[in-house]
């Protein structure tokens, strides 16, 4: 259904799919065979931030949202998100390409609701209901785990400077392995940013920093400055360092942030 309240069907499943976003990238391996993706997403072989570098064969596009180029892709289904570029997005639309968008990726709800929907899109229900199961259970088995577990104050931090608040995914993230996002605590509602002076304030527990592929080890970073050498959570060794594809995440892959940043907060609730 479109925004003014129009409607297509797709007549049978799509063979022709193009990707415009990361997560729909990554969802998409595990629906349909690749074939029928003709093009993805300009991120998908960034090993920083994809789940999938590597798996679509160099011969399929690396898109942003080029509408000629997605035109002469010739697609029966275009996904975007809700921050896709608005005119790129009213072009395929007023050319008649079925477009699935997805506009929210705050909450791991909004995460199993996205994969149910590309499944349901794409004629692979049955394997979406699947995934979206899989990623249940996994939230499930670690709300048993954790149970009665002491929170651990964390701070979610990514240098030189940012960290997020309340209204995210890492917040959910951080809470459901077992921590209190100190930066939510401090007013943070989204994103936002923390000088040294602040984290000496906000006095966290533990640190999450996303290492991403290629750049150099952030711990490394922090212990090379005097300042941060003085904060008690890396004078305890209690500094993590977390994928930075999977922090990132919003697909079915963030569930495996969560269980690694639960082991790293908790280890004894998974001897």
């Amino acid at each position: 259904h479109g925004p003014t309240g129009e409607a297509w069907v797709l007549p049978r499943p799509p063979r022709r799919i193009v990707s415009t976003y990361l997560a729909a990238d990554e969802i998409l391996t595990m629906l349909v065979p690749l074939d029928r993706v003709v093009g993805v997403s300009f991120f998908a072989d960034d090993p920083a931030i994809s789940s999938c570098a590597g798996v679509y064969p160099p011969s399929v596009p690396r898109l942003r949202t080029q509408v000629e180029t997605i035109l002469a892709l010739e697609p029966d289904l275009v996904c975007v998100a809700g921050f896709s570029e608005p005119n790129a997005l009213r072009l395929m639309i007023g050319a008649g390409l079925p477009v699935l968008r997805w506009s929210r990726f705050d909450t791991f709800p909004d995460i199993l609701a996205n994969i149910r929907l590309i499944g349901a899109a794409v004629g692979a229900d049955a394997r979406g209901g699947a995934l979206a199961g899989t990623v249940q259970a996994t939230l499930a088995d670690l709300s048993v785990r954790l149970a009665g577990t002491p929170p651990v104050r964390v701070l979610y931090y990514d240098p030189p400077s940012f960290t997020v608040g309340r209204d995210t995914l890492i917040d959910e993230i951080l809470t459901r392995a077992g921590g209190t996002n100190v930066a939510a605590g401090a007013g943070i509602v989204g994103p936002g940013q923390l000088g040294i002076e602040a984290v000496f304030g906000l006095d966290p527990e533990a640190i999450v920093i996303p290492r991403y592929v290629g750049a150099a080890p952030p711990i490394e970073t922090l212990r090379a400055t005097p300042l941060w050498r003085d904060v008690p959570a890396v004078r305890a060794g209690r500094v993590y360092e977390a994928p930075g594809a999977f922090m990132g995440d919003v697909s079915h892959h963030a569930v495996e942030a969560l269980s690694g940043l639960a082991r790293l907060l908790h280890p004894e609730a998974f001897r």
